[in-house]
């Protein structure tokens, strides 16, 4: 029986042992300091009988201690969960996954007693935690924050490339349970299938599910980025208070220009953001608005009919008459936005706001239909500006104590839905979120199918080069099974050895009827290269993703149930 040295117990803060002393809050079996000390040096001299019960005393002893001393370093979001040796349990929780088995290893009975208990096959061994198995049984380790912190990688942003169905998003599901687990905040923006609500929903009232834009959906309001008007209020008369005013004035210009140019398929032009921008700033003159009372794209339009000094000056016009002339066009792509679901989605005052505290926000945009395909695309440029607004809201907060100092996981999976529609807005969105990882302490992983999609966002070439120019910032890639022709169009971008070029063609294909039942598992499914080094010369890591009988059971990864009939 193992138990804590009385030096451990001595060592403990004063405040901590003062609350050893038995009371109303106090765990069960829990002893006086002294007392416990008294049986430890009498356990030798007692009788059997005496020292069986001693030692149950003891062991109940230091459960209750290890208990107390968990509580201390509790998350905000573990507050009233019951503390185990295996994890918190607690309603919607439970216990930690159950770790990855070893691999088996087969030899001599000499030889393998040399290696036990922990035996290790010659393959690359990386920081973090397990996500799948490399070829040879040992575990292929990941986390993209670990692997920033080890040298490995510049930057902890990292993207998935494979077809449809192959478990791109049972892998970014993989990470974020690693990042839950770490005490870390999970950002699932474009969720579209869903992926990554059932994992939400686990965490119960610690997990923030979105819906926006549809039947039944809530109402995001472009002028008003909730968590950093949040914060204004909470920092108060702080000076760092107008710093972070600056920056919702300059959130609210930027989701009207990134639903302006959606709407248009086309950029806007300077003068025009210029004007939005001054617009936005007479709408807070005179205390109509507020960080706390926001307008919407309504009255963002009707300060059009009365433009002030700043608006006609930004518009190089000299008259009200001449003002009006100037911006038609401009005026015509926001009334474009308060007509149909894009006025459903964005007019009105916000139904939800994301929450700081929560561990896990999904934003499910399984209830938009597939050919809505702005109101798609503007969900997710609006809900990634407004969660890296947040991010940095939290952080402007823990550094006066207001919040939990952490980091945030953003994860943007089909990007293909962003880029499809086209317009240089969206490449500017993504650049948004992705440059500034390492100030504002966040980590990004995105999925696609192909290169293509990030090809397909213009007829530009420039533009396409600026949407593939993502690739190359993603440190680290993981490529599931890809053909040839998609191996050629990933030249410039990714390269490979002639061997791993060879493995995923093999992965992609589908092999013989016969071969194949319909329970199989396709060779392919769940297995990736992870490239992070680049030299091309240097070789990727093989794996193959794997999953516990924990997350089976709960059905995290099973996206295919509609697939399914009920005679299966």
């Amino acid at each position: 029986m193992l138990l804590l040295p009385d030096t451990v117990t001595a060592a403990l803060p004063t405040a901590l042992r003062k609350r050893l002393s038995p009371g109303p809050d106090t765990p069960v079996g829990l002893l006086d300091y002294e007392e416990a000390a008294e049986l430890r040096e009498l356990l030798p001299t007692m009788g059997p009988w005496a020292r069986f019960r001693s030692s149950r005393r003891l062991a109940a002893h230091e459960l209750a201690l290890w208990q107390l001393t968990a509580a201390e370093a509790r998350q905000p979001w573990q507050a009233g969960r019951i503390p185990t040796p295996q994890g918190y349990l607690s309603r919607h929780g439970g216990y930690m996954k159950t770790p990855m088995p070893l691999p088996y290893v087969r030899g001599t009975t000499c030889r393998i007693c040399g290696l036990y208990p922990f035996p290790l096959p010659a393959e690359v061994t990386t920081p973090g935690l397990p996500v799948g198995r490399q070829f040879a049984g040992a575990p292929f380790m990941f986390d993209p924050l670990a692997w920033f912190e080890a040298g490995l990688i510049s930057a902890p942003v990292y993207s998935i490339i494979g077809p449809n169905g192959f478990g791109k998003s049972t892998l970014l599901r993989q990470f974020a349970i690693n990042a839950l687990y770490q005490g870390r905040h999970v950002m699932w923006l474009a969720d579209a299938k869903p992926d990554g609500r059932r994992l939400c929903e686990l965490l119960g009232d610690d997990g923030q599910v979105f819906h926006i834009g549809a039947a039944g959906g809530g109402v995001l309001n472009a002028l008003d980025p909730g968590a950093l008007a949040d914060a204004v209020h909470r920092l108060g008369d702080r000076p760092d208070a107008w710093v972070l005013k600056d920056q919702l004035h300059e959130a609210q210009a930027h989701n009207v220009i990134a639903l302006v140019s959606l709407v248009r398929r086309g950029p806007v032009a300077d003068y025009e953001a210029s004007v939005i921008d001054a617009a936005i700033a007479a709408l807070y003159e005179g205390g109509r608005f507020s960080p706390t009372r926001a307008p919407i794209l309504s009255d963002l339009i009707a300060a059009f009919d009365y433009p002030t000094e700043a608006m006609l000056a930004n518009a190089a016009a000299r008259s009200t008459e001449e003002f009006a002339h100037i911006t038609q066009r401009l005026l015509q792509s926001l009334r474009a936005l308060v007509q149909g679901s894009l006025g459903r989605a964005f007019n009105g005052q916000s139904t939800q706001r994301m929450n700081l505290d929560a561990a896990m926000i999904d934003v499910d945009l399984s209830v938009i239909p597939q050919t809505a395909r702005d109101l798609r695309a503007a969900v997710i440029a609006i809900t990634g500006i407004e969660a890296q607004e947040s991010v940095r809201a939290r952080n402007l907060l823990a550094a006066h104590g207001l919040a939990r100092k952490t980091v945030t996981d953003i994860i943007l999976d089909e990007l293909w839905q962003l880029f499809e529609v086209g317009g240089s807005s969206q490449i500017s969105t993504v650049n948004r979120i992705t440059r500034l990882n390492r100030s504002d302490g966040t980590t990004l992983g995105t999925s696609t199918h192909t290169v293509g999609d990030y090809k397909g966002v213009s007829d530009s070439v420039h533009e396409q080069m600026q949407a593939t120019g993502f690739i190359s910032r993603s440190r680290v890639k993981f490529i599931g099974p890809i053909n040839g022709s998609e191996i050629r169009e990933q030249q410039g971008l990714i390269e490979y050895t002639d061997a791993e070029a060879d493995l995923l063609k093999s992965w992609s294909d589908s092999g013989s009827p016969s071969r194949h039942g319909r329970r199989a598992v396709h060779d392919g499914m769940g297995r990736f290269i992870c490239k992070w080094s680049d030299d091309p010369s240097k070789p990727g890591v093989p794996f193959r993703t794997w999953i516990s009988p924990l997350e089976e059971q709960l059905g995290i990864h099973d996206t295919s149930a509609a697939l399914r009939s009920e005679l299966e």
